[in-house]
């Protein structure tokens, strides 16, 4: 009974632990939210409170009067859509040769590709902007796009996940004198779903937030994705527009939001497993 009560105490501790903690990463997010329904003098006053006094939707619409949210959205959608949809052929593409392909130096390939993970991002800025400028492909949303099309940690998660599907099922297979393409979509593929669209949702995810490199390859406002807008409004109203501000904040996150919470269960139990071998 003593080591049941113990259970119990430490349980109910680490639950109040885990309530605590989530309500100090959640209470920023809210309190973004219930500005951006809030009027300027209620936000001048300092509260900390979540309420409304006077719930007001005045702030979305003077930032849908004085911006073309739309476009900014659409923008977004659709360089995270081509970097999303590029990012995962490419990593589909990779962890199968790495697991079911026997071919000379493919550990030594797997571990450059891991080391490009460890590569910052301001390394390659200026060999990625020269290559973009030469290709003639500034202020367009393919430009921002293009050198997101592969990424390293996309083949390591989907590795990892391909490395618990029997090897047999692809020989046996490929025994049958079934392509490598074939065998992929019809046998690995349908066996790591989850995986895949885990890493669908954290490539879009990662790609809708960028913000320095669209704004060193989007010369044009009408091209300025939702991140951008955000930025520019903000400086364009000195800083003071708080309510307007956090409403355009609060639908630029609405989409991110939305598609994680959907596949969380996903996401999570891909990053779980990402250590399970064979």
């Amino acid at each position: 009974m003593k080591i049941n009560n113990r259970e119990k105490k430490a349980a109910i501790k680490s639950q109040i632990l885990m309530i605590l903690l989530v309500a100090l990463f959640a209470y920023p997010f809210l309190y973004m939210v219930s500005i951006s329904f809030k009027s300027m003098p209620e936000i001048f006053e300092g509260s900390l409170s979540l309420i409304p006094k006077n719930f007001t939707l005045e702030n979305y619409a003077k930032v849908f009067n004085s911006l073309p949210v739309l476009s900014y959205l659409t923008n977004s959608f659709v360089i995270a859509l081509i970097a999303m949809v590029a990012k995962i052929i490419t990593s589909v593409l990779a962890a199968y040769a790495l697991v079911f392909m026997d071919f000379k130096g493919k550990e030594a390939l797997f571990y450059f590709f891991t080391l490009t993970m460890f590569v910052p991002f301001t390394v390659i800025i200026l060999p990625n902007y020269l290559t973009i400028n030469k290709m003639g492909l500034l202020s367009t949303l393919v430009g921002v796009a293009l050198p997101q099309m592969a990424d390293a940690m996309g083949i390591f998660r989907i590795r990892q996940a391909m490395r618990t599907v029997p090897k047999s099922l692809v020989e046996a297979a490929r025994l049958d004198k079934v392509g490598h393409f074939t065998a992929m979509t019809r046998i690995v593929i349908p066996l790591v779903k989850p995986a895949i669209s885990a890493m669908c949702i954290f490539f879009f995810i990662n790609s809708w937030n960028e913000y320095f490199w669209p704004l060193l390859i989007l010369k044009s406002n009408t091209m300025s994705t939702i991140t951008l807008a955000l930025q520019q409004f903000t400086s364009g109203e000195s800083g003071n527009a708080w309510g307007s501000s956090m409403a355009l904040a609060s639908i630029a996150t609405a989409i991110p939001l939305v598609l994680y919470l959907v596949f969380q269960r996903y996401i999570i139990g891909t990053f779980m497993s990402s250590g399970i071998k064979e």
